[in-house]
């Protein structure tokens, strides 16, 4: 992993994952609950993924809750630090180097903007990414590369437009509605009774914002939450299944593996070997 480069002593974080491919650091690591990250910079574009628990980071003027299912831009450069403060939290970041970067300018402009999503597309690509640097066969560096690629990519294309600093406040209560009800039934006339808007006001908003629709959004979600509840627990598939929202354990099963291209058992044996 590149230097980070520090003012004060940096709290101390648990590398769980590295894996270098083209131009890209891969590293998985845990911030212990409590901790704290000093403002500091990194020499190169950052990306950052939080697969669990949340953080705040602060920049000059800006604060952002990072959750999980969240992804992080970073220009080289651009001073920040985080604190801990609700507990321990695991991600995956992403250092690009200056050869790449250089190369990915011209089609990455993401790479020199400090945005971050929530959901959607672009983190279930990171998701992906997580999954191949778990995986790490001999097939894994080609698809981490590939994927990045990608990531960036599809990250730029939404820059300015589904950005989540571009959110307005009732869609973000309409997220947060969204989470607290994965486990029962949800839908987009409830969510637009909630938040005070019209049901077609807020499909056609979630959809611009997030770049999903809400039922693509609560299902992607289900999984993700899915797949917390086997890296850190031992809770038997079929209460899983009932707590995400699923119909039964079949329908569990087939939708994670249509997603995660594995089945609930194999990833379970996957990210806990």
């Amino acid at each position: 992993m590149a230097a980070l480069l520090t003012e004060g002593v940096p709290a101390h974080r648990v590398a769980l994952r590295r894996a270098g491919v083209g131009g890209f650091s891969f590293t998985e690591g845990i911030h212990p609950a409590d901790s704290f990250l000093p403002w500091h910079w990194h020499p190169h574009p950052t990306m950052c993924f939080v697969l669990d628990g949340a953080f705040t980071e602060s920049t000059a003027g800006n604060t952002v809750d990072c959750e999980p299912a969240t992804v992080k831009f970073m220009p080289a450069g651009e001073r920040h630090c985080d604190r801990f403060d609700r507990g321990a939290a695991r991600g995956l970041l992403v250092e690009i180097d200056r050869a790449q970067a250089a190369s990915l300018r011209p089609y990455g402009a993401v790479l020199d903007q400090r945005t971050h999503y929530h959901g959607g597309e672009v983190a279930g690509l990171a998701f992906r990414l997580h999954r191949e640097l778990c995986r790490m066969d001999e097939a894994a560096p080609l698809a981490l590369e590939g994927l990045m690629l990608e990531l960036v990519a599809l990250a730029s294309r939404r820059t300015g437009e589904h950005a989540s600093h571009a959110t307005a406040p009732w869609l973000r209560t309409a997220r947060d509605v969204i989470e607290a009800g994965l486990g029962g039934h949800l839908g987009v006339t409830g969510v637009a009774l909630a938040v005070g808007v019209h049901p077609v006001t807020l499909a056609r908003a979630f959809r611009r914002v997030f770049g999903c629709t809400m039922g693509e959004y609560v299902r992607q979600r289900r999984v993700e939450r899915a797949m917390e509840q086997l890296r850190t627990s031992q809770v038997p598939l079929g209460a899983i299944a009932a707590a995400n929202g699923f119909a039964d354990q079949s329908h569990f099963s087939n939708l994670f593996r249509r997603r995660v291209g594995l089945s609930p058992s194999q990833y379970r044996r996957l990210v806990t070997c």
